[in-house]
């Protein structure tokens, strides 16, 4: 009865969540039962099965990601706030996220099983006609469950993540705070109170026989801002290579399956059927280099956030520079990886656009191909919406100080332009050269 009333009074990002994890869940499970009719159509050729159903991680896992996201969403920080003073502790409220999870997901899989049922009880194979054999009722089950069961772990971990820390409540006013003799009795003490003497701030020093915890707190917070540069130069450095990679694959692959040369121009693919270019594309490691420069994409997205983040705060800034920075720089952990894999998605429309464009045919998959990468750009994108999401709510508390500074508006607005400027670089920096490099040849 909770999740279904904190369903119901859900705000709009999180019902928009729910209903793209039941289209993908959805998805999800047709793609899992056609790679289970494919499996029984050619009991001799496992091989096909098999990576069909490895191509098949590759949805499940975004829409795992994607109920990370709604656990981290729902319930709101506010009603985190109501639930924690319920008595929910943390682990009650992580298996509120499952089950909030795991409810459109498992609808998602009830409405695949229905239309397979309404289909004679056969899966869709990669041909687009209703043929195969039945498929048997409790293998189909067990891969119609693979997808709640996953979300509903992804979204309990995302839950225990949590969110930034609530903000505490302002202090009472005049108007809404104490009474007149309390505010005079508060008066009268601060009056009579005996003042203090200043303690002078001396700087921890390591003397003879302190124990190494008095300078270790010292060192702490740039030690941690030392780590997390590093981390991040570690993995632009990695992911930059793998996109490297993934995208010389990817071509190498194209090339040696619209020549026919090698052995993967003539192999069977679970996603595609006949003898076409597009067969042959699909059947090479095309896919596997695709796979492997979108990777290397997510990787990079947090170390070139921060690496903007750092160079707005170089030199002499203002404190528009400055606090568009440090903001950019603290939440590259986080909206880096979200941004690397739109920035992928981006990639992939920007290479059949060019290839469209340039007046050729396209080697395109097929429908099962097609189904899987508009399940994969949903995700993603519900992702990202998610993560913005709870930014600005990690922004709010920077906007009530510059309030109670008295700043003026332009400042705010000059550092949301600069997040956003840097935020559209980085998207653009990412997408634009892997979608003009990893373009489909024509046929």
């Amino acid at each position: 009865m909770l999740t279904l009333r904190l369903t119901l009074s859900a705000p709009p990002l999180a019902l928009l969540l729910r209903l793209l994890l039941l289209c993908s869940s959805a998805a999800v499970g047709l793609l899992l039962l056609s790679t289970l009719s494919h499996a029984l159509e050619h009991p001799g050729h496992p091989g096909g099965a098999l990576s069909g159903l490895a191509w098949c991680l590759v949805p499940l896992a975004v829409t795992a990601r994607l109920s990370a996201a709604l656990g981290d969403t729902a319930p709101a920080p506010e009603a985190r706030g109501g639930l924690t003073a319920a008595g929910l502790g943390p682990l009650r409220i992580a298996l509120l996220a499952a089950r909030t999870a795991a409810a459109p997901c498992m609808l998602g899989s009830a409405l695949t099983l229905l239309v397979c049922v309404r289909a004679g009880t056969h899966a869709v194979p990669p041909s687009g006609a209703v043929l195969g054999p039945s498929l048997p009722l409790p293998a189909a089950l067990t891969l119609l469950s693979a997808a709640p069961v996953l979300a509903a772990t992804a979204a309990a971990w995302g839950a225990r993540e949590g969110r930034p820390p609530a903000r505490p409540p302002a202090p009472a006013s005049r108007k809404t705070g104490a009474t007149g003799h309390e505010s005079a009795t508060a008066s009268r003490e601060a009056s009579t109170a005996v003042p203090q003497p200043a303690v002078p701030f001396r700087k921890p020093v390591a003397v003879l026989g302190s124990t190494p915890a008095a300078t270790e707190d010292a060192h702490a917070a740039p030690q941690g801002q030392e780590d997390r540069s590093a981390a991040f130069r570690t993995g632009l450095a990695t992911g930059l290579l793998l996109a490297a990679c993934g995208l010389l694959l990817a071509r190498l692959a194209a090339q040696r399956a619209l020549t026919g040369t090698g052995p993967a121009a003539h192999a069977g693919s679970v996603m595609t059927a006949g003898h076409t270019p597009a067969d042959a594309l699909a059947a090479s490691l095309l896919p596997a280099g695709w796979l492997l420069a979108a990777c290397g994409l997510v990787l990079a997205g947090p170390g070139l956030l921060a690496l903007g983040g750092r160079l707005l705060t170089n030199g002499q800034p203002g404190p528009a520079r400055l606090l568009a920075g440090r903001s950019l720089a603290g939440e590259a952990s986080w909206s880096g990886r979200p941004l690397g894999a739109l920035s992928a998605v981006a990639a992939a429309t920007t290479a059949l656009a060019l290839t469209l464009l340039a007046g050729a045919q396209a080697a395109l998959p097929g429908p099962l191909a097609a189904l899987a990468a508009l399940s994969v750009a949903c995700c993603v994108v519900g992702t990202w919406l998610a993560v913005r999401s709870r930014v600005r709510d990690s922004h709010v508390p920077l906007g009530e100080l510059l309030d109670r500074l008295g700043a003026p508006r332009r400042v705010r607005r000059s550092v949301t332009l600069l997040r956003a400027a840097v935020l559209t670089t980085v998207f653009v920096l990412l997408a634009a050269p892997a979608g003009a490099l990893a373009a489909l040849p024509p046929h």
